[in-house]
């Protein structure tokens, strides 16, 4: 597995706000992702409060903050349910990050700074030593992190803050294990080529890969929705 320090060390970084708000958001963030809170789920604010430890008022801004990142839905007088994986809404999702991203890694190979490129790097490095290319968990982690850096590195924090919320939900249709784990084995290269590219200052390429890295990405998503619909109706026994 990758050293706690180098998986972490940026996050830390933005994660210095210690309220139990915050505490909260991201605990819950992070079970929506995974899964451990499963779309659809009716959210108990008496159950969470007593899991979290906290009080109702910093829950409450924290499912806030969940429902502005789309994870939840506030529904008055019933509760907070868990946003449901809708592949319609992802699909849109795509055609954002399909021009953002690029866009992004384009300014990166103007803007980033020696030390970030360093921590990119060393991120890779790290893969390769600890990461099993077969651990699906430890991919979409590596994966994430690198997303988040290549952001970061474009510095324009508003356009990171926002390439972050709608990679949320690229994780959680990971974890929903729609994709085979091998297409996460290729996309660590493609982020190799792209920080390479950034290195050396050629942004035109750097965009080019990572247009192609998620159109790719989109492509096999659509084949897995086709795929899915096409076993459904098989067990259903077909059109009646």
């Amino acid at each position: 597995m990758l050293p706690s320090s180098l998986i972490t060390a940026s996050h830390k970084r933005r994660g210095q706000n210690g309220s139990r708000s915050e505490i909260a958001y991201r605990v819950l963030k992070h079970k929506i992702v995974i899964s451990e809170l499963a779309p659809a789920t009716i959210l108990s604010e008496a159950e969470l409060i007593a899991e979290l430890g906290i009080g109702r008022t910093p829950l409450r801004e924290a499912l806030q903050r969940l429902a502005y990142d789309d994870l939840v839905v506030i529904l008055p007088r019933r509760g907070t349910m868990v946003t449901d994986l809708n592949p319609s809404d992802l699909l849109k999702i795509f055609e954002i990050r399909v021009e953002l991203e690029p866009f992004a890694v384009r300014l990166a190979s103007e803007r980033a700074s020696e030390s970030q490129i360093v921590e990119m790097e060393n991120l890779l490095e790290a893969c390769d030593e600890f990461v099993d290319p077969y651990d699906y968990h430890q991919l979409i982690l590596l994966d994430q992190q690198i997303h988040w850096l290549l952001g970061q590195a474009s510095n324009n924090s508003f356009l990171a803050d926002t390439l972050e919320r709608y990679y949320t939900h690229v994780m959680r249709l990971w974890y929903a294990s729609l994709h085979e784990g091998s297409r996460l084995r290729e996309a660590i290269q493609e982020h190799a080529d792209i920080i390479a590219s950034i290195k050396v200052g050629d942004g035109l390429r750097a965009a080019a890969i990572m247009r192609a890295h998620i159109t790719k990405f989109q492509s096999d998503f659509a084949d897995s929705l086709v795929a899915s619909n096409t076993e459904q109706t098989v067990l259903s026994g077909g059109d009646k």
